[in-house]
């Protein structure tokens, strides 16, 4: 058995140490990085530095328990850099002497760093955990096969579960998975069923196979530099009534719209830090429409987020994290004003290159006008300086949204490295919009 202790929730970049434990006889452990070895330790503490590299970028991590011929006898892998559960938790088993399993060991992580309340079952009757997380069993029966389900609730309401089965003939956890590959398609055009989409998708030159294809719901999550006070000067006179405008520039029935503050707070669990950027409830429709969102909405810790030391391009970089979370339909806003302090950790340009590999795309708007320096930084933007101008803006970004559908793909896989293959026909994967790069046609 082997399991994460370092289990990572927000975006990195850089070398880190990560730690797993381990039972049974273990000769060795091998880290990899998306399938290829970078460290190998061969005795306690299994702690090892890993280089992901300068940039943010989406990868797998895996740990492979190894016996002293080099055969493999357990893995353990997660993703870094991607849309994870805001809590999780990893189920490690302590053997006797013997080797039967005696106890199950709890190993959480939450965003918000508190202790859970823990609820163990093994097969579907409730065991004692002490406040250690550890659960210890009663006499089992070794030839039989045994589910072992942990539950962690950390206040308010966020749970995760783990299910582990072993005994008789399980020697591995069991888990089922899909992969959410966002397409963009041209107007009139429709994908065909997912059955028929066979040979359209691969990994790697292998093919996949396809689930599902969806439009469900759209979500936005915007950045906006300037707070709602400002928009509203820049966009409105003293004559504007504004409450005629709040269902202005509204987007599709189902879509949603999320507003992430610049305002952030340092959070460091299992060793490795990271930031957590406040945000807006999710607005719909009948929360009015984009410019009332912009200019109306105001978010806590706006004040603090015009301090120097300001971090627009981390917070895009957590903004195109929390488009994907949930496998929508999905776009990122960034609405910039005129100052340039940004004491982001990552630049625009790395920035908008993590976003590509997402599969998320970029919408950036300039409040003073496509030529003002901030622009510039992103690699151009487009000018909203006025209600018409914002309107327009608005209606290209509906637009990206409706034309986008969820392919659901058989497995688990890096969203870059998903491709489409010569089968494909009128449609492409999701990424950044460009003004010369509209949506495919049959």
């Amino acid at each position: 058995m082997i399991a994460f202790v370092t289990l990572l929730l927000g975006l990195i970049s850089g070398t880190y140490p990560f730690e797993v434990t381990v039972e049974g006889p273990v000769a060795a452990v091998e880290y990899q990085l998306d399938g290829a070895p970078v460290a190998r330790l061969t005795g306690p503490p299994w702690v090892a530095s890993v280089d992901l590299g300068p940039e943010i970028r989406p990868c797998e991590l895996t740990a492979r328990a190894l016996a002293a011929d080099g055969s493999e006898i357990g893995r353990v892998s997660q993703w870094l850099n991607l849309p994870r559960p805001p809590a999780e938790v990893e189920i490690s088993l302590e053997k006797d002497a013997q080797g039967a399993p005696v106890t199950a060991r709890l190993i959480w992580q939450s965003l918000k760093g508190a202790t859970p309340v823990s609820r163990v079952t093994l097969d579907d009757q409730p065991l004692s955990v002490d406040s250690r997380g550890r659960a210890a069993f009663p006499p089992l029966d070794p030839k039989l096969p045994h589910v072992l389900t942990a539950e962690v609730l950390f206040q308010p309401g966020v749970r995760a579960r783990k299910d582990v089965a072993f005994g008789g003939s399980f020697g591995s956890e069991l888990s089922s998975a899909l992969s959410a590959v966002p397409v963009r398609i041209g107007k009139g055009v429709s994908l065909p069923s997912a059955q028929s989409l066979k040979g359209w998708f691969a990994d790697q030159g292998k093919e996949l196979s396809v689930a599902d294809v969806e439009a469900g719901p759209g979500k936005v999550v915007v950045v906006r530099v300037p707070t709602s006070q400002e928009v509203l000067a820049k966009l409105t006179t003293k004559n504007t009534y504004l409450p005629t405008f709040q269902p202005e520039m509204q987007l599709g029935p189902d879509d949603s719209v999320q507003l992430l503050s610049l305002s952030s707070q340092a959070f460091r669990g299992s060793g490795v830090p990271s930031e957590l950027f406040r945000q807006s409830r999710s607005l719909t429709r009948a929360d009015g429409g984009v410019f009332w969102y912009l200019s109306a909405f105001a978010l806590s810790g706006e004040e603090a987020s015009h301090q120097p030391g300001r971090r627009v391009a981390d917070a895009v970089a957590v903004a195109g994290l929390q488009a994907a979370a949930e496998s929508h339909r999905r776009a990122v806003v960034l609405l910039l004003d005129g100052g340039d302090a940004d004491g982001s950790r990552y630049t625009p340009a790395a920035v908008r290159r993590y976003l590509e590999l997402l599969r998320v795309p970029l919408f950036v708007w300039s409040l003073p006008g496509a030529k003002a320096p901030t622009a510039k930084a992103w690699g151009g933007a487009e000018d909203v300086s006025s209600i018409p101008k914002l309107s327009r803006a608005v209606a290209r970004l509906r637009a990206e949204l409706e034309s986008q559908k969820i392919v659901w793909i058989e497995g688990h896989h890096l969203p870059q490295a998903v491709g489409l293959t010569t089968a494909a026909r009128g449609v492409e994967l999701a990424a950044t919009p460009t003004s010369s790069s509209p949506p495919p046609r049959p």
